[in-house]
């Protein structure tokens, strides 16, 4: 009995010990089975990347055939576009690759989930940048198929340049275009769309001008010559250089906003004998002729200087103002020949002049006066229909 009792006490000590080397055994096989699977699964991946890897390449005997839908887009600063096209290759499309770096374009779009289509129709929509130049912007396309062969085109996106009016300057400063009554930037003509038409008068050598579609600013819109390449246009009011009119005397300037063509010729002078001898000021508002009110005899008028060198172009000093003794405090005038009212110019708009009427138009008004006068240079081009009161 007691040996039958001391055998059990001594099998239940070797019980833990028999149990703890199962346990390792097992484990040893679980170790064994992961690192089994994981070389396995390690050794499949290796194997179909090395297979994709060594997949031959498809002969490709051309390279995609591509075409725009429309290569030329007129948009707006701020606006979406498309940019469309029809690919195709008889072997099957890879991918296309749309690519601008001044936008931060560069997108490379795979086709494989479309089953490299030999066929396809591609539709890509972006937004013109608020800060987009006024220029030609170019955005690259690149077609490849799947023997890697490829062919690139190129869409032509630009700004609508169509403006409704042009002004010629001879500054993009602010403050230039800013401190006149009227008449500066100086009004050109339009022709047609895109296309306008500008007479200047070159009053000394080398003058420099550009041409602007508003008259308060000159951004980001400027219309000169283009740094690299002066047989065309820039509209990049930071690149712009301006026109040279390297004589005294009258230019014919015509451009085009869209093409960005120019054509610029010296006029002949035109006939003295035609020029009107004298040109004054008449109507109210004057500080220094307190006593001048449409009054068409001196001295209740304002006789303008004649220019020495261009019969037909008048100029003088003036001081707007309520004159001492009076209480109106807006001026109104016209121009005329000083002989009676035979002869005349008007205004185009009477309260925001652009431009001059013969014997027509609209009595310059509306003009606020003080009693601080205030000096103007006029100038009155009576060749060109155009005045300008330039703040002194």
């Amino acid at each position: 009995m007691n040996q039958l009792l001391h055998r059990k006490i001594a099998e239940a000590k070797e019980l833990p010990k028999k149990q703890f080397k199962t346990k390792l055994k097992y484990n040893a096989f679980v170790k064994s089975g992961y690192s089994l699977f994981l070389s396995l699964l390690l050794f499949m991946i290796a194997f179909a990347s090395c297979k994709k890897e060594d997949a031959p390449v498809p002969d490709a005997k051309f390279p995609p055939a591509v075409s725009l839908t429309n290569e030329i887009i007129i948009t707006t600063l701020g606006s979406d576009f498309y940019m469309e096209a029809d690919l195709y290759d008889s072997l099957g499309i890879k991918s296309f690759t749309l690519r601008y770096d001044d936008w931060y374009l560069y997108n490379t779009v795979s086709l494989e989930d479309s089953g490299n289509p030999h066929a396809y129709h591609m539709k890509y929509k972006f937004k013109m940048p608020d800060t987009a130049a006024n220029k030609i912007h170019s955005i690259d396309l690149t077609v490849t198929n799947l023997g890697n062969k490829e062919t690139s085109s190129q869409f032509k996106v630009m700004l609508n340049t169509d403006f409704p009016k042009m002004y010629a300057t001879e500054s993009l400063d602010a403050a230039f275009l800013t401190s006149d009554l009227f008449g500066i930037p100086m009004l050109v003509d339009k022709t047609s769309s895109y296309n306008y038409s500008a007479t200047y008068y070159s009053a000394q050598p080398n003058t420099k001008i550009w041409f602007i579609p508003g008259k308060t600013t000159a951004k980001p819109f400027a219309y000169g010559l283009d740094p690299g390449d002066a047989s065309k246009l820039s509209g990049d009011a930071n690149a712009a250089l301006p026109f040279t009119l390297p004589e005294v005397g009258y230019y014919s300037i015509t451009f085009n906003t869209f093409n960005l063509s120019y054509t610029i010729t010296k006029l002949p002078d035109p006939d003295p004998a035609n020029a009107f001898p004298q040109v004054s000021f008449t109507g109210r508002g004057f500080y220094d002729y307190p006593n001048m009110n449409w009054q068409n005899t001196l001295p209740d008028i304002i006789l303008l200087d004649k220019d020495p060198v261009n019969p037909y172009l008048f100029t003088k000093i003036v001081k707007l103002g309520t004159p001492p003794g009076q209480t109106y405090n807006t001026a109104q005038f016209i121009f005329t020949t000083n002989n009676g009212w035979t002869n005349f110019w008007r205004f185009d708009d009477g309260f925001d002049p652009e431009a001059t009427v013969f014997n027509g138009g609209n009595t310059g008004d509306g003009f606020a006066i003080s009693s601080t006068p205030v000096s103007y240079k006029v100038t009155f081009d009576t060749y060109l229909n155009r005045a300008r009161f330039e703040r002194q």
